[in-house]
């Protein structure tokens, strides 16, 4: 499950397989970025990288549908650094520091933040 708005080329990436990237597991949210009707999971792994203010929701929505030993990954959550920013006011920055402090207290799983590009961290569900 990709959430996340399509790349440019995804219709090059979708042609493998059944032309639905469904064959493949992969399938872009466009809109409503959870899973459509019929698509309830579980899922082995999940990329987030779509509205910063939601991705506490995404991630609960997410989680139960997630097999044990699946993996979310959710991309920008160092969010330039300014998640270090404890004064910080922008919406975006603060969503994205409250997401990364409830994943890290969720005992359902184990999380571990890369310092790659934006920050990635690769969230597992035990």
């Amino acid at each position: 499950m990709l959430v996340d708005p399509p790349p440019p080329d995804v219709d090059g990436v979708l042609s493998a397989g059944d032309g639905t990237g469904e064959a493949a597991g992969v399938v872009p949210a466009v809109g409503d970025p959870l899973p459509p009707p019929g698509l309830d999971g579980p899922f082995d792994l999940v990329f987030v990288d779509a509205d910063k203010e939601s991705y506490w929701t995404y991630y609960s929505e997410l989680l139960p549908r997630l097999r044990t030993g699946g993996v979310i990954v959710a991309d920008n959550v160092l969010w330039s650094g300014r998640v270090a920013d404890s004064d910080a006011s922008e919406a975006n920055t603060r969503a994205l520091q409250e997401f990364n402090e409830r994943v890290v207290r969720d005992e359902r799983v184990d999380v571990v933040m890369l310092p790659v590009g934006d920050g990635v961290s690769l969230i597992y569900k035990r």
